[in-house]
């Protein structure tokens, strides 16, 4: 259980653009106003590859433009932001085909792409922070046809933690507010957790809001990003993952106030349960909490063992987060296949095959730490001097055999 002090804060601005036009059948229409003339690359600029990719990854097939020079007219004029490099926008380019677009087209098929795919993914290099609230956005999503990404220059491909966490977790949950904008979510998973949403998600805990029915912090923010957001957990977590969330859930949580930091520390000791004990964290005001599980306690604030040695875990609000959970997840379930024909299950399993290594059998092969391995770079089994990711770059570098 920890405490992600970077929260997400993705805002959603509807955009709604109308003109009226009237006209008698013998009315000729005169040639558009738009300048939509198709000029060529240039073969000599140094971003060539990278242009040729984008070109006939992205916007031939999905009418969508890739921008990675930030445009300033598309960015928050009130931050001070800064451009992805080229390198990192070759990285983000291939990895948001492979681990995003070709994972659709397999499953929903390219006209389904074709038809729901933004028209524009603006990638910025540098984080978006919002200091008055502590927050930091990871993306938005504009009218269903724009998404912008930051932190482009921070990507590692190493870390696959990192890039769910602050890029595909992101598409996937801005992508969720565009499908979710043309057939709209059940009115019954708005009521799921009525008078649970709290404006004040930033502040809030993990595991707390897990055991109230919640995959984040900020799902609990809106019925509007619950809905994506479990979409979008679901997608890109590991099964390990996805399962030690669930068993947080189970839990009920307490968050207490505390004003001396050193009887918390007293509490702590060689080979203490910390979910009984607790989780301390400071608040943007400078006050301490600590967050931990609602069990019975004895008068020292240890949790008080039943005459069989276990601890007596309580049931405060007579809620099971884990039930809540796997209730909207399947709703969301029902909601992809009924409306699009896709199978979430299908979809998810197709990314975590692409992002770790399996047996034969399926199966995630493990290090030696008991950790999924890393598909991406990993030594290829064909040429262990390469790996995948070498692979993906090709995509681009191919192209400078053309200059």
């Amino acid at each position: 259980m920890k405490k992600n002090r970077l929260s997400i804060f993705i805002i959603a601005l509807m955009a709604l653009f109308a003109a009226g036009f009237v006209s008698c059948s013998s009315d000729h229409l005169g040639d558009t106003i738009f300048d939509t003339t198709e000029y060529p690359l240039d073969k000599t600029s140094a971003s060539y590859p990278l242009d040729a990719f984008l070109q006939d990854n992205f916007l031939k097939p999905y009418n969508m433009r890739f921008i990675y020079r930030m445009e300033d007219i598309g960015s928050d004029l009130q931050k001070n932001l800064v451009p992805a490099s080229y390198e990192k926008s070759v990285e983000l380019a291939v990895l948001s085909k492979y681990l995003w677009y070709d994972v659709y087209k397999e499953i929903a098929g390219e006209e389904f792409l074709k038809a729901n795919s933004p028209r524009i993914i603006h990638v910025i290099g540098s984080p978006s922070y919002n200091p008055t609230q502590g927050t930091e956005t990871l993306g938005t999503a504009e009218g269903g046809l724009k998404i912008t990404l930051y932190k482009a220059n921070m990507i590692n491909v190493n870390d696959l933690d990192f890039i769910n966490e602050y890029f595909f977790k992101t598409m996937h949950h801005e992508f969720g507010h565009i499908l979710d904008q043309t057939h709209e979510r059940p009115n019954s998973f708005n009521v799921i957790s009525t008078g649970q949403y709290n404006a004040d998600w930033a502040n809030a805990n993990d595991s707390l809001v897990a055991g109230q029915g919640f995959v984040s912090p900020y799902a609990s923010y809106m019925a509007r990003e619950d809905w994506v957001e479990v979409m979008a957990n679901y997608i890109v977590k590991d099964g390990r993952t996805w399962e030690n969330l669930l068993n947080s859930a189970s839990y009920d949580w307490e968050e207490i106030d505390i004003d001396d930091t050193d009887e918390y520390t007293k509490l702590l000791k060689p080979g203490c349960n910390m979910d009984t004990i607790g989780y301390i964290r400071q608040m943007d005001n400078g006050d301490w909490k600590v967050d931990r599980k609602c069990v019975a306690r004895n008068a020292d604030g240890y949790a008080a063992l039943d005459e069989d040695g276990n601890i007596q875990y309580l049931d405060i609000d007579g809620k099971n987060g884990r039930d809540i959970i796997e209730q909207k997840l399947q709703m969301v379930r029902e909601w992809l296949m009924n409306n699009w024909n896709i199978s979430i299950d299908e979809l998810r399993a197709e990314v975590q095959r692409r992002q770790y290594r399996t047996n034969p059998d399926g199966t995630f092969i493990l290090d030696s730490y008991g950790r999924y391995t890393n598909r991406l770079t990993a030594p290829s089994e064909e040429d262990p001097s390469r790996t995948l990711m070498d692979t993906l770059l090709d995509w681009v570098n191919k192209y400078k055999e053309l200059q």
